[in-house]
């Protein structure tokens, strides 16, 4: 991609990958899209090369571009990376995190908690669409905070993508239930403790646990399901 038109066009897609807002097998409009952020088809057109590129969506002739689907092995397999990549940074982050990522942590859990207590106290079972995708927002600045206290910056464009992927795979089919909000919120906790006490091995293993426990809900979900698409948290 050569020009900031192109540039904006892929910040935007990735963004609508990320927050659910185009669904597996749904088809991505040049013309939309470029109405959406004032540019012309053309950059649009070179952006969503860039994003097949990277596997993200399809080019399928007479239809255009498609976004992907997820196949069962390739779930696991992206959970695998994850796991790797993650629990490594995790580790890192405890000897070099900084006093700023800390309080970024703290303040995203406090938020987190806040809205698993709303959710809770309004009786429902599981969040609405609103409050499912600020949950989501939370969840995803958390994981990136980690990487990036890991000062490895060429892991937060493999964590980010390996991230839009499991998230683009979900919408519209995943429901967070009060169970799954709490749950994921006690994981972070247990991680965010781990690394606020500098313990290199505890958060390790409390990030690779958290990630574990997502693919292990992914494949009992996607199996009750008896479908070949994926959601992952």
């Amino acid at each position: 991609m050569t020009s900031n038109h192109s540039q904006r066009a892929y910040r935007h897609i990735r963004k609508k990958l990320l927050d659910g807002s185009v669904s597996p097998g749904s088809r991505l409009s040049y013309g939309v899209i470029g109405k959406e952020i004032g540019v012309s088809a053309t950059p649009v057109r070179e952006a969503v090369g860039q994003l097949a590129s990277e596997g993200f969506v399809e080019l399928v002739p007479q239809l255009g571009a498609v976004v992907r689907e997820l196949s069962r092995d390739e779930a696991i397999e992206l959970y695998e990376l994850r796991e790797a990549l993650e629990s490594f940074a995790a580790a890192h982050a405890a000897e070099r995190i900084s006093a700023r990522q800390l309080a970024e942590l703290n303040e995203n859990l406090e938020t987190s908690s806040a809205i698993v207590r709303q959710v809770k106290d309004s009786g429902r079972q599981v969040a609405d669409k609103a409050t499912a995708k600020q949950f989501h927002s939370l969840d995803l600045s958390f994981h990136m905070t980690v990487i990036e206290a890991s000062r490895n910056r060429r892991m937060l464009k493999v964590v980010g993508d390996s991230h839009i992927l499991t998230r683009v795979f979900q919408a519209d089919r995943h429901e967070f239930s009060q169970e799954i909000l709490e749950a994921t919120q006690s994981e972070h906790a247990a991680i965010f403790e781990a690394i606020q006490s500098h313990d290199a091995a505890a958060s390790h293993e409390a990030m690779r646990q958290h990630i574990r426990n997502s693919l292990d809900l992914t494949l009992a979900e996607a199996d009750g399901d008896n479908g070949d698409r994926w959601w992952v948290d």
